[in-house]
């Protein structure tokens, strides 16, 4: 069957600003999960720091999904985390 990959509009204009953001190098599509939450469509949240890049959450009308974001140089990584801050600052 393979991973899924596909996602929701909001999401994937959402991601394609991210794509543009210096520093991102890939975004990896991860689990998506069914559930109710309380974010706005299109809403991306970060979630951890991990070896290589940050994992964030990204929320649609359907769920949540998980991603993951290489980032090239890694140096890079607070000004991405601080970028995204601001676009989706709750």
């Amino acid at each position: 069957m393979g991973r899924h990959q596909s996602l929701d509009s909001h999401v994937k204009k959402n991601l394609e600003w991210l794509k543009g953001v210096p520093g991102v190098s890939k975004v990896i599509i991860g689990i998506s999960e069914s559930c109710r939450h309380r974010f706005p469509p299109g809403f991306i949240r970060f979630k951890q720091d991990v070896e290589g890049g940050i994992k964030i959450n990204a929320y649609s009308g359907n769920g949540v999904t998980d991603l993951f974001i290489k980032i090239d140089p890694i140096s890079e990584r607070e000004n991405i985390k601080n970028a995204l801050s601001k676009r989706f600052d709750r």
